[in-house]
This record gives C-alpha cells, structure tokens and sequence, in this order.
C-alpha cells in the first residue's frame, strides 16, 4: 500500500507539473510561438529525411529481392562431374546421407526476367553434365528427392529458355524463364495485369505463361482484359495461354534517334510454368538443368543447407558438381542504414538546437517577471524540485507540441510525395510512414526541450524566498 501511495503521489506530482506548464504557455503563447516555428520545422526535416531513407532502403532490398531472392535464400546450382563416382550409380538418388530439415517458412525461386545466368541465383541453362547417361531428369529427380529428405517447405526450382513466337509482325525470338509455382512470392514479381500462375494452371493443356508489357504490345495489346492465347514454334509447336503481364520497367534512361521515335521501348521477355511445358515437350527436346532455390531464413540455417546440398549432390553426381551460395549479405545495407539514420539525427537535433535558442531567452525573460510568483510559491513550501520541473516542463511540454506538429507534417509530405521520381526506384505500394522515424523526431524534440529548460529552471531554483518577496 506504501508502495502504491508513492506512485500516486509522483504520477500527482508529474500530471500537476505538466498542467502548470502548459497554463503558463496558453499565457505566454504569442511569446512562444516564433521560437517553436524553427523547432517544428527541424522536426518535420529530420523526420521526414529519415523516413524517405528508410523507405529507400526497403525500395533498394525489395529491388535486390527481385533478382537474388528473399534473404536466407540458397542457389544451388548442379553440373554433374561423375568424379569419384560409380559410373553406372542410381540417377534418382541425390546421396545417402541423412539430417534435419532446413529450417524455414515458404519461399519460392527463381530471379527477375533478365539476370544473368551465370549469377548465384540465375538461371544455367546449360548442358547437364559430361558424365555419360545423367542429363536434367536426373538432376530434376535428385533435387526432389532432397526435398522431400529434408522435408522442405519453401523451395522452387528455375532455368532460362528461349522461345520462338509468332507475333502479328512476325516471328521474334522472347527469352523466357521456366519458373515454378512459388517464384513470384520468393522474388516480389509484381503481376500488373491478370494473375499470377496457380496450382489449377499445372492441368492446362495450353502452358500458362506471363509476359512483359513489351511481349503485350508486340501482340497489338494495351491491356490484359482475358486469357489470350499466343503461338510459339520453337523449341516445339506449342500454344500458350496468357494469364498475367508483368509491371512495366522504368526506362528513363534509355535514348532515341528521332522526335517520332517510341522513347522507351518496354523488354520482351516472358515466364512459364514449368509443369505443364516441360510435360508438352518432347522427349528429344534438350531441356536445361534447372536451379534449385531454397529459403532457409536468416538465423544461420542458410548453412546448414549448402552444406547438405554439397554432401548429397556431390555424392550422387560426383565431386565438385554442386554450386551452393546464399545471398544472406545484409550487413552492409544495414550499417549504411544505421550511419544515414544517426548522421541525419544529428545534423536535425543540431537545427533545433539553434531554433530552442530563442525560446532559452523568452524562458529567461519569463523566470525573471516571475521571481515573485515562485518566491511565494517557495514560502508556502514549494521544494526545489518542483519548482525545477516546474519551469523545464514548459520548454519541454512547447517543444513536444512543436515534434508533434513537425511529425504531422513529415507524414504529410511523405504521403504527397512523388516517391518513384524522387528515389528512382520502383516503389509498387506506398509504404506506411515508419513509426521509428517519428519516434526519432518526437524523442529529439523532448530532450532539446530538456536541454533548453533546464538552464532557467537553475536560476529559478537558486532564487532564495525572502528575496523573491521582495521584489
């Protein structure tokens, strides 16, 4: 009950103090009022500098993302050498090994349209190997029975391909990535038009396929309004069924010879779902070894499973055929991070300090005309620290007032601003203001007001009773 008692007394004390302070702002408001104009303004520069970096550097790892994968994600790669194996060993078998599952939530592989295929995590597209009677099956069957081994839950599997399709101009040749189901949700491949593909288009006699917004042009088409069905000859007579178009790239760098002339030109290029082509295909059709992905989070269980991937893929298709690299390198990003968002406080905290320099004064100016009012307060046993917080509060209480209006107006101007052409990045959602960002601005506006309060709540308290009385 003490206890409790304390705290009601301090919470009391506190709440009081506060009180006081803002009276004695309504009071002396037009007085205050230019000195926070500079605080405010400092708060809403600095919070809105540091949520805009933020938001970049989410903008830059979403971008990033988009080619090597969420990270945590594992590439491996497998060309099979047949060194120190049996020549005649069983393809379907990916090792003999045994272990724990890599850990880790759904993922899906695979990277953006036009990565390069020699990349950690791009496509290979390449012979299988040089060991007699082991091609793409073999590899595509061993890379199942990994996951299914470790019972793997987020995984998918890519390789690039070209195809030969007939556009109403005519034939162009479109690179083309086979992709499986989970490779939009692993690399954020943002669908513009129609959808992404899902696991009915695994049925379809007519492969699903996604194309560019260049692809849709070349076709004579502006927007997506159904499926449309388009030809292909190449690597077999084939037709695809178009169920969604990819976001268009931003190309503002691109040049053109001629006023007249298309200023950018969208790529074309396209991505199909492996199961129901690769089914279509022939059997004497040179398929290209896919890349397996795997997400193993960020907790250090990325290397377990290169690991894992060594021993059991080297085992079955002979030394050094496996390639396992992970794109968990984060560090960099974050300090960069780190160093922008402190340089930034600071060079903000130092504004307001100089805009708090004028509230200093007019808060000297208001303890000098109130030495009487605090001599009395004193006399009918005020203690000294009431009378410090007393006076701190009210730069405090003014300058937490000015953060606040400052935050408002950084998220206001985050909300109006053109973020796409101020970044120069794709930003596809309008992200929430970050709430660090206005911690930062309201934390920084409370100790500056800290700061500009304590120097007269000193002289306050050292103001001795009797002579407060007589003044």
């Amino acid at each position: 009950m003490k206890g409790l008692s304390n705290v009601n007394r301090i919470l009391t004390g506190l709440v009081g103090a506060v009180s006081e302070a803002w009276a004695q702002l309504r009071i002396g408001r037009l007085r205050v009022l230019l000195s926070l104009v500079g605080v405010a303004v400092a708060v809403a520069a600095m919070t809105f500098v540091i949520a805009l970096g933020q938001v970049t550097v989410s903008a830059v790892n979403r971008l990033s993302e988009s080619y090597t994968g969420r990270p945590g994600t594992v590439s491996i790669i497998v060309s099979p050498t047949g060194k120190g194996t049996d020549s005649s060993g069983d393809s379907d078998s990916s090792g003999s090994s045994s272990g724990s599952a890599p850990s880790g939530p759904g993922t899906s592989p695979g990277t953006s349209p036009g990565t390069s295929p020699d990349g950690p995590a791009g496509g290979t597209g390449g012979q299988a190997g040089s060991r007699p009677g082991l091609g793409a099956a073999d590899v595509v069957r061993a890379q199942s029975s990994f996951v299914e081994r470790y019972q793997v839950k987020a995984w998918a599997t890519h390789y690039d391909q070209n195809l030969r399709v007939a556009f109403p101009s005519g034939g162009r040749t479109v690179h083309t990535q086979v992709v499986s189901l989970q490779y939009g949700i692993l690399h954020h491949t943002d669908v513009a038009q129609g959808r992404w593909f899902s696991a009915e288009d695994a049925d379809d006699l007519s492969p699903s396929i996604i194309v560019s917004q260049g692809f849709l042009e070349q076709l004579g088409l502006k927007r997506l309004t159904g499926p449309v069905q388009v030809r292909a000859y190449a690597p077999t007579p084939m037709t695809y069924t178009i169920v969604g178009v990819l976001k268009p790239e931003k190309r503002e760098s691109c040049q053109t010879s001629g006023p007249d002339e298309t200023p950018c030109a969208q790529p074309l290029m396209a991505m199909v779902l492996n199961t129901p082509y690769e089914r279509m295909l022939p059997t004497n059709v040179e398929r290209a070894t896919p890349v397996l992905e795997i997400w193993a989070g960020q907790d250090g269980a990325d290397q377990r499973v290169i690991e894992l991937a060594k021993q059991d893929f080297n085992a079955a298709f002979g030394a050094g055929s496996t390639r396992a690299e992970s794109n968990v390198d984060q560090g960099a990003t974050t300090s960069s991070s780190s160093t922008f968002t402190k340089v930034v406080t600071i060079a903000g905290v130092c504004v307001m300090l100089m805009g708090v320099l004028g509230l200093v004064n007019i808060s000297m100016v208001t303890v000098r005309q109130r030495i009487h009012e605090i001599g009395v307060r004193r006399a009918f046993g005020a203690t000294s620290r009431r009378i410090f917080f007393s006076i701190m509060l009210e730069s405090v209480v003014a300058t937490v007032v000015a953060g606040v209006i400052g935050i408002g107006i950084a998220i206001v101007g985050m909300r109006l601003a053109p973020l796409e052409t101020i970044l120069r990045l794709p930003v596809p959602t309008r992200p929430p203001f970050p709430m660090s960002a206005a911690l930062i601005g309201l934390a920084a506006a409370t100790g500056v007001g800290a700061l500009a309060g304590a120097v007269p709540a000193l002289v306050a308290v050292r103001i001795r009773p009797i002579d407060a009385i007589r003044y």
